[in-house]
This record gives structure tokens, C-alpha cells and sequence, in this order.
């Protein structure tokens, strides 16, 4: 395994709502693809993954970035739900008088979500990892970020390249700034790092695992 950077050219705007993309979680996303993993119906049945990254001496994370990448234009977009009225008047009976639009399972909503251009399009991660496997897991990542099902996120292509490391790479800037949620005693963490409630590893969705740590001045 070796230092490597890793790119998505994007071929358009991207929604990032819940902050950058972990580079170890879209690697575990790609395997559970690759070999026909569902998604477990509770954290019992979370099934392990194995990614083609380097993992710290301790074992308690994967030695990858979160997302690197800056907006240079945003704007807003809404997402919509109608209840399909019509369709409902079909399949109701002479009890059925009303439907309330505004409460339940039949509100129709409207919500604001902020999406944007990249700097040259980039969205960019390091890891210490198996160059070709790494290369081959991307390849199956079509979208990246929310709302990928209307076309934000699209990802035109990837590229996996050496790169020469720095001292805390890939987890951390020269100077302790963290790159993705590190442990409060990693070592050469900046004493003035941000903190917050994050997982330390995959899968990020299961908040009981969620821990005090550093976290990137971004997330």
C-alpha cells in the first residue's frame, strides 16, 4: 500500500447537505455493491467490510481523508412532494370525505436544499491504500453526495494517483489540522482542533457508536 490522492471530476453541481464525503465509507459502499451486500434492516445485522486502505496502528480508523473541495457557486433547489390526490379519489370509498394536505402521511412538502460547482469540478480525498483495488471500487461510483436520483453528483470520472505524503498524511495537515474524525489523542492533533459527535469509522449512520473527536474545520 502507498500514499495515494483520489479525484472525482464532477460533470456538475453536487449536493454535500450532511457535510464531506468519507473516502473509507464510499470504499465500504463499493465492496457492499461489488458482492451483493443489502443494507441491514438494523445495526445487529451490519455485515463487515473489508476496504483496500491501510488502517492506523491502533485500529480504531481507516488511514483516509474525508472531502476536499470548495464551492465557487451555489444555489438553491427545493425538494418536492405532492400527494397524488387523484390517484387517492381511485382507490377511496364513499368514507372517504377529505384529505389533509397539511399533517400525516398525505402532507405535501416543499424543502429547501443547497447544491453547487466545484472549484475546477474536483471533489478530492487522500488514503494510504492498494492503488489498482482502489481504482477498481471507484469505477462502480457513478454519484456521489444527496439527490444523485435527479443528477446532482455525477461523477464523469476518477483518478488514483501516488502522491508524496506529508507529515500526518492522510489524516491529518502538517500542522494537526484533522482531515477526517480522529481520535482527541491522536498524536500531533492541533490542541485547538474542532470537535463534535461523530462515528470513527463506517458505517457513519449508526449514531449509538457516535464519540466526541476532532473533526475537520468543514464538517
Amino acid at each position: 500500500m502507498k500514499p495515494l490522492q483520489v479525484t472525482a471530476h464532477l460533470a456538475g453541481p453536487v449536493a454535500l447537505p450532511n457535510g464531506p464525503i468519507a473516502l473509507d465509507s464510499l470504499l465500504a459502499a463499493a465492496v457492499a455493491m461489488r458482492d451483493g451486500i443489502e443494507p441491514p434492516a438494523s445495526p445487529a445485522e451490519v455485515v463487515p467490510i473489508e476496504i483496500p486502505v491501510a488502517r492506523s496502528p491502533c485500529g480504531r480508523i481507516h488511514l483516509a481523508s474525508w472531502s476536499i473541495g470548495e464551492f465557487e457557486a451555489r444555489e438553491r433547489r427545493y425538494i418536492n412532494q405532492r400527494f397524488p390526490i387523484a390517484e387517492a379519489q381511485e382507490f377511496g370509498n364513499a368514507k372517504l370525505r377529505r384529505v389533509r394536505l397539511s399533517e400525516g402521511r398525505t402532507k405535501s412538502y416543499r424543502i429547501p436544499m443547497e447544491s453547487g460547482h466545484l472549484v475546477d469540478d474536483q471533489l478530492r480525498w487522500w488514503c494510504i491504500g492498494d492503488q489498482r483495488e482502489v481504482e477498481e471500487l471507484l469505477s462502480l461510483i457513478g454519484y456521489v453526495g444527496r439527490k444523485r436520483s435527479v443528477g446532482l453528483g455525477r461523477v464523469s470520472r476518477w483518478s488514483v494517483e501516488p502522491i508524496a505524503p506529508w507529515d500526518g498524511f492522510p489524516v491529518a495537515l502538517s500542522d494537526g489540522a484533522p482531515l477526517r474524525s480522529l481520535p482527541l489523542d491522536w498524536p500531533g492533533l492541533r490542541a485547538d482542533a474542532p470537535t463534535g459527535y461523530r462515528c470513527l469509522t463506517f458505517p457513519y449512520w449508526q449514531r449509538h457508536r457516535e464519540e466526541l473527536v476532532a473533526v475537520p474545520e468543514w464538517a
